[in-house]
């Protein structure tokens, strides 16, 4: 009798060391996780970069509309609407190149345009920003701008 009480007992003990997890069981369990964490990396690798052409996009818009806005407010200290020959003068200024937060030099451009053929009309302006370095486009837009006169 004595025997078995001995036996139950370490049967029991035995028992209790088999709980939880065994060295086995975590090294699949960081293999699996670490297999899961590698698949995530060209997701994040893509994400970055296309965070960063939005960036420069976004900057480029921000520029073509600023420019837009200064293309329509442009007055003679004489005449309540522009006149041909103003916007003409406004859109011949060579402008400053921007810098987004990314580092990337960015260059508005306006377009050469011409004077309409009777007055009161229209002016066609387009302004354009391409990256310094490159000659592809990054925005662009185009506006028309109500003259009165040709001067």
């Amino acid at each position: 009798m004595e025997r078995l009480r001995l036996w139950l007992n370490q049967s029991q003990n035995a028992h209790a060391f088999e709980e939880g997890f065994g060295v086995i069981e975590v090294i699949m369990s960081l293999f699996l996780l670490s297999i899961l964490s590698i698949s995530f990396i060209p997701v994040l690798v893509s994400s970055i970069k296309s965070t960063g052409t939005n960036t420069t996009i976004a900057t480029a818009t921000q520029i073509v509309n600023q420019e837009i806005e200064g293309a329509r407010a442009v007055r003679s200290p004489t005449a309540t609407a522009p006149s041909c020959f103003d916007i003409t003068q406004f859109l011949q200024v060579t402008l400053a190149s921007v810098t987004d937060p990314r580092g990337v030099v960015l260059l508005p451009k306006w377009d050469t345009t011409s004077c309409p053929t009777s007055y009161p009309g229209v002016v066609r302006a387009r302004v354009s920003v391409t990256r310094s370095g490159s000659a592809t486009t990054v925005a662009q837009a185009v506006t028309y701008i109500f003259v009165k006169s040709a001067t």
